[in-house]
């Protein structure tokens, strides 16, 4: 079959796509599901290939993804159940202060942000964000606006959330240099776009909502102040399984193949060993030992799972879709006519990233579709480990821009908060583009050194 039939079927396949998750309003499992079986007949796999073919792209992208998730999920939640998010919070406050607390909030987004999805991540952190923004006053936006842009810029930039773990799995992208070069996209984004964020406050105002609920979580967090876990406590429980991989990766391009250490962190620094070790440990730091029962702990933990199993199916139906374009040859033959249009690989996966967002609203699928896509000019090109990690990292920038209303996140972010769809949009939408933006051209300073 021609590259031309082959990239029509590929355009035909994400067109009917999106129109099945946006119009049609089917989950984007079934509709993955079924535009994958579609692509496959039409490209002429044989049909008793076709399922098969389902399995291997579900099993080979569920392998790793759904061991990270799962645990980053548990860690998450334990953290939570803990009160640890609100250390994190007061702590930031005490140390920087009222005037700065739109930074300490975006900082808490950023910390909080790593092991835990952002959209339940950023729900269990509305209190903290109303009990700030009670003792401070002012325009709710001055302290909505900071903490979910940074839980965003993390969640598409660092693993353990799905996209960027699910986008390193198929440009074939190390999991630790991800890591480490996502915090390096992620952190200025967050810091050089709150410069921004006041242009926008300045002509929206948000009143801060008086609450019944939030001032007896307010006295409930004051009668527990003495139980709750310290700041360094609850960090280390975060930053732990970050340094084993790092080191993980650290070691496996310094250290000969027969060097004890290497091969010792090849285990232990793999991501979920480490994720694991870090829930065993938070388990017993912030559980056990302080007062938790064996019961108390296994519901905590269950109640993990059950928000991120869509998530996890979604993640696996994106992989199935892949390995259909993949067999098919419609990725390869849609690498071959994107390598001539004369963009750089970095802006290529942005642009597509960022078309697939604004389409869609699922930042996930929008780095799964992308890195598909890209994965064949990839492998040909010969790119290094730095630079296939970098072109993930771009792909997740791209997805964090043009936020709106077909994003879960853009309702959960309006509706707690009182916010218009308008304001909305003139605020959320355009400062998710601007952090994205800086977040890639970080990366792209990067790409220049390596």
């Amino acid at each position: 079959m021609s590259n031309e039939m082959l990239i029509l079927i590929g355009v035909v396949s994400v067109i009917a796509l999106l129109l099945i998750m946006i119009k049609g309003k089917v989950h984007p499992f079934v509709a993955l599901g079924l535009v994958s079986i579609a692509v496959a007949l039409a490209a002429g796999i044989p049909m008793g290939k076709v399922v098969p073919t389902l399995i291997s792209g579900m099993g080979g992208t569920l392998g790793s993804v759904a061991l990270i998730v799962g645990l980053g999920a548990m860690l998450g939640k334990i953290i939570e159940k803990s009160n640890g998010a609100d250390v994190l919070a007061s702590w930031l406050l005490e140390k920087f202060g009222e005037k700065r607390a739109p930074f300490a909030l975006a900082m808490t987004g950023f910390i909080f942000g790593i092991p835990v999805f952002v959209d339940v991540g950023f729900i269990v952190l509305i209190p903290i964000i109303f009990s700030v923004a009670r003792r401070v006053g002012g325009n709710m936006l001055v302290y909505a606006l900071p903490i979910g842009l940074s839980m965003l810029t993390v969640h598409v930039l660092m693993p353990p959330h799905p996209g960027v773990v699910a986008g390193a799995q198929v440009l074939n992208a190390d999991i630790g240099l991800v890591l480490g070069l996502g915090f390096i996209a992620a952190l200025p984004a967050v810091l050089i776009g709150q410069i921004f964020i006041p242009f926008f406050t300045k002509n929206n105002f948000v009143q801060i909502p008086a609450s019944t609920d939030l001032i007896d979580y307010q006295k409930q967090v004051a009668k527990d102040a003495n139980g709750l876990p310290s700041f360094a406590t609850v960090l280390s429980m975060i930053v732990l399984p970050l340094i084993l991989i790092m080191l993980g990766t650290v070691t496996a391009t310094t250290l000969p193949k027969e060097n004890v250490v290497r091969e010792f962190f090849s285990m232990v620094g793999a991501s979920p060993f480490a994720l694991l070790l870090a829930v065993c440990l938070s388990s017993y730091v912030l559980g056990l030992r302080r007062g938790w029962g064996k019961d108390q702990l296994e519901e905590i933990l269950n109640s993990a799972l059950a928000p991120i199993a869509g998530i996890i199916l979604i993640t696996g139906a994106g992989g199935m879709f892949g390995k259909v374009l993949d067999a098919s040859g419609v990725g390869k033959a849609l690498a071959d006519v994107l390598s001539s249009t004369g963009l750089h690989v970095l802006t290529l996966g942005f642009i597509l990233a960022a078309l697939l967002r604004a389409a869609q609203g699922s930042a996930t699928v929008a780095v799964i579709t992308t890195a598909t896509i890209l994965a064949p000019a990839i492998t040909a090109a010969g790119y290094t480990g730095i630079q296939a990690a970098l072109v993930t990292a771009a792909i997740g920038a791209g997805s964090m821009t043009l936020s709106h209303v077909n994003d879960s996140l853009f309702w959960v972010w309006t509706k707690f908060f009182g916010i218009t769809i308008s304001q909305g949009l003139r605020t959320w939408t355009i400062l998710t583009t601007i952090y994205g933006a800086i977040a890639f051209a970080v990366v792209s300073l990067m790409w220049i050194f390596v």
